[in-house]
């Protein structure tokens, strides 16, 4: 049997729909067009025919196990029969299937939760962990320290409590981590294309995970003398064990990435001397390791320390010498790792300083939970004005009240405002500043055509990551500013794509800004409220004396009974599907595909949509003796 292909090529399509037509006529599927915005050019029309992927994520998707690879024709199948809809209910959710589950939407990796969850809730735990690392390929640590926005619009929260998705995702990493024979995606064959990555925290091991997949030649420089970026030196073991960045490491490293450390880009290395070497393309996701400053008297005291130096002497194991009274000032995520780490290290009065109040603070709800069980106090509406020392140490804060303002700043939220006359001082030992903090870009040499913007970030294409320099790409904090580690992972997943693109020198954009919308009226009134399952803790008087893990994860029972709590706003496969291909039908309920017309190709028949396509854009037969021109969607089966 010969291999044949349908290819499109965009630049001789009329967007005449025709092809729709035909299809609907031929199956009776509701499979059409789809705009796709292109930059310079006005929109066009794509078809909406399957890619018949090598590894489809559909597939992986459906908890049903209605859709199949045949091995002998490489067509991606869905039986009918099988199929339920995703419990597609006349009249409710139905209609609304082919969106977006919220928990998909509001997830930066647009991971398809929805499909894990069910997988989890049918056992199917190897299923799950494929499906979720088609979108991020580090479950066990998203699992622990992402923010879970996921879980803030989940549609189970109108009957109860939101579905607790993070400690699905993470039971499922870790059956991974713990198995024999650990997941390893199927590489494709080997390219002779070299990629360059700076920095190896989350975005940039992302971004090789992915480019190791597609089989490019992958090097990550990481300046300093250990790899993992911030989730080893910024995140402290007791909320992400050491072991666990390292496992997920070294996969990285057995699917054939090179990883050298001690290198700092722009002084050992440079872009020109790698271009020199061969290297196609270049990712910066080198973070944010400049620390802001507060900028008042005494900030250069001995005893007052940046929250990123702090975070990281004891993360690594170097030893911190504190005093009895340490105070934390910020309100972030590092803030609350800087005060539980000190009260950790023997700091009786480990305390936060917020200038604006407990609901404003950008922590998450149970980092706040935790650290209140653990003793600590957070003194809101509160800022230091200065620093008081004795002979070059620290001795005291000077700070001032604060009141929220009616105007609103940069992030909507209400201005803090000084009280007058409200001034008081706090004894201290020791002051950690976790306010936030930039990168670094003295990396960036003169033969980089990159430019920074105001706020110290690279500028890059919002929806590609290319900067002005075309080899070169970046992402993650380095662009973003110090956001999430579910937001780097995002970042390097796509990062890989363009680099991938790039490389081919295909369109970095087209059919990459699919609108996705979400489902706003899912059935719930035909579900019982069931209690959400509580994650499982240390002691707090046990959590205090050493840096053990605290989150003691979910049973198998637990995760089961959990993923059954989802309400299945809307189709798995639908949401899987990376192309927008997979369709949902109202009247069956059920999902429709194109299956590249199988019973045609039977009696020696071609596709409909390629007999009858006017301008010949669609083309038909053997891969090999396709023209090569403009950018196309290439779909593969064997005949």
């Amino acid at each position: 049997m010969s291999k044949i292909a349908l290819k499109f090529f965009w630049e001789d399509c009329s967007g005449c729909h025709t092809c729709e037509v035909a299809c609907k006529q031929e199956h009776e599927l509701g499979v059409g067009p789809r705009i796709v915005r292109v930059l310079e050019r006005s929109p066009i029309f794509m078809p909406l025919f399957c890619h018949h992927c090598d590894d489809p994520p559909c597939a992986k998707a459906c908890p049903e196990d209605a859709i199949t690879k045949d091995p002998e024709t490489g067509v991606v199948l869905h039986d009918r029969d099988k199929c339920t809809g995703c419990s597609a209910v006349p009249g409710k959710s139905g209609p609304e299937k082919q969106e977006t589950s919220p928990c998909k939407m509001e997830c930066p990796a647009h991971i398809d939760v929805q499909g894990y969850v069910n997988l989890a809730a049918k056992s199917k735990f190897q299923e799950a962990l494929e499906l979720i690392k088609e979108s991020n390929p580090f479950p066990s640590i998203c699992g622990r320290v992402c923010h879970h926005p996921c879980e803030s619009k989940c549609n189970r929260d109108d009957i109860d409590a939101p579905v607790a998705i993070h400690c699905i995702e993470r039971f499922i990493g870790d059956l991974d981590l713990s198995s024999k024979k650990r997941y390893v995606p199927e590489i494709k064959d080997r390219k002779e294309d070299k990629v360059a990555i700076f920095g190896s925290g989350p975005a940039g091991l992302s971004c090789a995970y992915y480019l190791a997949k597609e089989g490019y030649q992958v090097t990550v420089f990481e300046k300093a003398s250990y790899l993992g970026g911030m989730l080893v030196s910024g995140i402290p073991p007791y909320r992400l064990p050491r072991e666990i960045v390292e496992a997920e490491i070294n996969l990285i490293r057995d699917m054939g990435v090179t990883m050298k450390t001690g290198v700092e880009i722009g002084k050992d290395l440079t872009v020109s001397q790698l271009r020199k070497d061969g290297f196609k393309a270049f990712f910066f996701a080198i973070g944010t390791q400049e620390c802001v400053e507060l900028g008042i008297e005494g900030e250069d005291l001995d005893g007052v320390y940046s929250g990123l130096d702090f975070l990281k002497k004891v993360n690594l194991g170097e030893q911190v010498s504190l005093g009895e009274n340490v105070a934390v000032i910020g309100g972030g995520n590092a803030a609350m790792d800087a005060v539980r780490s000190a009260r950790r290290l023997g700091a009786q009065n480990a305390f936060i300083i917020y200038r604006r109040g407990l609901e404003e603070m950008p922590s998450r709800p149970e980092e706040i939970e935790e650290c209140q069980e653990e003793g600590i106090s957070i003194k809101t509406l509160t800022q230091p004005v200065r620093f008081i020392g004795e002979n070059g140490k620290l001795k005291a804060i000077e700070c001032i009240k604060m009141k929220l303002g009616e105007e609103l700043d940069e992030s909507g939220r209400r201005k803090p405002e000084p009280v007058a006359g409200s001034e008081f001082t706090i004894d201290v030992d020791n002051v950690v500043l976790a306010l936030g903090q930039e990168a670094d870009w003295s990396c960036l040499t003169p033969e980089c055509a990159c430019t920074v913007s105001e706020w110290g970030t690279l500028n890059v294409d919002p929806l590609t990551l290319q900067s002005e320099d075309k080899d070169i790409f970046a992402g993650g904090d380095a662009v973003r500013g110090p956001r999430s580690v579910v937001e780097a992972i995002a970042d390097g997943r796509q990062a890989a794509i363009s680099i991938s693109r790039f490389a081919k020198g295909m369109n970095l954009h087209i059919g990459r800004d699919l609108k996705m919308r979400t489902i706003t009226g899912p059935q719930k009134e035909v579900y019982n409220k069931i209690e959400r399952a509580q994650m499982p803790r240390l002691a707090p008087e046990e959590r205090i004396k050493s840096f053990d893990e605290v989150q003691k994860g979910f049973t198998q029972e637990t995760v089961i009974e959990e993923a059954r709590r989802c309400i299945s706003c809307g189709s798995c496969c639908v949401q899987a599907c990376p192309y927008g291909v997979m369709q949902f039908n109202h009247d069956t309920l059920k999902a429709v595909k194109c299956d590249l017309c199988v019973d045609r190709r039977a009696n020696n028949g071609a596709p409909a949509c390629f007999s009858v396509c006017p301008t010949g854009c669609i083309v038909w037969g053997d891969p090999e003796q396709f023209p090569n021109k403009g950018f196309s969607t290439l779909k593969t089966g064997v005949s």
